[in-house]
């Protein structure tokens, strides 16, 4: 399990545990944004049906357009319908996006949540589907 080199979106995939772990740090652009699901699909240890924790907790600044959120979302996801989504976001601007991102993904990502803690991240991924 080995992260990627230092960038606003660090990458690692958890095989034993079937988790793929992305964290933002410092200013997130919306090129970083649009490209980090290829960065996961071609990473060789990824599997689609891998459940996913997304950390927004290092994000200082956002910009990435609310339409880019949008069209993510609907676009169809890199993991399995049944794979979980894990989204932990702190309150304010950061959690309004992931919210919005949530409402858009509905059909193309059916299990995404949004907790304030990892501790409830892990603890919804070790539920039953």
């Amino acid at each position: 399990m080995q992260p990627t080199p230092k960038m606003p979106i660090t990458l690692t995939i958890d095989t034993e545990k079937r988790i793929v772990y992305s964290a933002l740090h410092g200013v997130i652009s919306e090129a970083e944004f649009l490209v980090q699901p290829e960065r996961i699909r071609s990473h060789s240890a990824f599997e689609p049906t891998f459940s996913e924790i997304i950390d927004l907790r290092g994000i200082t600044d956002v910009q990435v357009s609310p339409e880019a959120i949008r069209n993510l979302a609907t676009t169809e996801s890199i993991f399995s319908r049944e794979s979980k989504h894990v989204v932990i976001s702190p309150s304010g601007l950061i959690y309004d996006f992931a919210r919005m991102f949530q409402a858009n993904a509905e059909h193309t990502r059916p299990n995404v949540v949004i907790v304030k803690t990892p501790e409830e991240a892990y603890d919804y991924l070790r539920e039953p589907s």
